[in-house]
């Protein structure tokens, strides 16, 4: 069992590209929960995946100019879950609904709100537009719960042996984390770390910058990683993790970058490096929810060298977590 598994509502979830809702439904699952995605014109719709007449998946119908036909006996339920037609109906009568979420279109993703609370505003990647920017997706599914993708995304130290060679050398320097913590994230920035010396560091990193490194967690699922070396050298790794269910997440992590003048050509080294780091990410992943399911159970234990890992479990969790503070690990 996984117990950082607590379905985190009334928050926004990616559910899909916008380029991947077109003239067909797109089936999602999402908190466990089975969803069906359409557009009714240009606008996204989503439902749960099941019509009320007889349990159908409806994912399995047909898209309408005005809503989703079941592919059972051909009812059609508008964004809004109204059932529109029923093709057998001689007489109107009382007509059941499908239940539907809140869904809107940013920056290229689907977005579906899960919650009975009103819901905020939708989240948006930083530099996403901005002038001299890089930036692209890569999408992933995990074998692994979200606090897992969410912990390794945020661990310093497994960088030394999942990717070995391109981070860090094993000899490490001391350097101290200033941790801050609100309600709904927890910063930690890396004082007097040394620079990164990895195949990354020498292709990416000027010879004797000095980067501010912070990671970052946002509530209820996103991780955001800074190396800001100055206003025309800035990197972003952002992922935002939907859970699927206990055990899959699916990723979608987004690289920006400003590197003038010559970020074209840092594109094409840090584009196939980014890819090769995340399915290496991929593996330990599936290899570590492989054990815990051998076991029954998972049994973390929260060491200093964590980082911030007790406090994203804590917050996931719905406990309290500490306040500011400082910790030292090396690096």
């Amino acid at each position: 069992m996984i117990e950082a598994f607590r379905p985190i509502e009334n928050y926004w979830y990616i559910a899909c590209f916008s380029r991947e809702l077109k003239s067909k439904p797109v089936s999602r699952t999402i908190l466990g929960k089975p969803l069906v995605l359409f557009r009714t014109g240009e606008k996204p719709a989503c439902l749960e995946d099941r019509c009320p007449h007889r349990n159908i998946a409806l994912s399995l119908g047909k898209v309408k100019k005005d809503g989703l036909q079941c592919s059972y006996h051909g009812w059609t339920f508008g964004a809004d879950g109204k059932c529109l037609r029923i093709p057998a109906e001689s007489e109107s009568g009382a007509r059941p609904a499908a239940r539907s979420l809140p869904a809107v279109e940013n920056q290229g993703f689907i977005w579906v709100f899960l919650g009975d609370k009103v819901p905020g505003p939708v989240p948006e990647f930083p530099m996403f537009s901005a002038p001299r920017w890089q930036n692209w997706f890569m999408e992933r599914e995990f074998d692994g719960s979200a606090f897992q993708c969410i912990e390794n995304f945020l661990d310093v130290p497994h960088t030394v042996f999942v990717h070995s060679g391109l981070f860090r050398t094993r000899e490490g320097s001391d350097t101290t984390l200033s941790i801050v913590r609100n309600n709904q994230s927890v910063t930690a920035e890396f004082l007097n770390e040394r620079q990164v010396d990895g195949l990354v560091g020498k292709l990416l990193v000027p010879a004797g910058s000095q980067a501010k490194h912070t990671d970052a967690f946002l509530m209820p699922s996103t991780t955001r990683v800074d190396y800001y070396f100055s206003e025309k050298r800035h990197f972003i790794v952002m992922s935002q993790c939907t859970p699927v269910d206990e055990y899959r997440t699916r990723v979608y992590t987004y690289m920006a970058f400003r590197f003038d003048p010559i970020a074209p050509i840092v594109r094409l080294i840090y584009a196939p490096l980014s890819s090769m780091i995340l399915n290496q990410d991929v593996r330990v992943i599936k290899k570590q929810s492989d054990n815990i399911k051998r076991f029954g159970r998972e049994a973390f234990y929260f060491h200093q060298t964590d980082a911030i890992a007790r406090e994203i479990r804590e917050m996931m969790s719905g406990r309290k977590a500490r306040s500011s503070h400082k910790k030292r690990i090396r690096a």
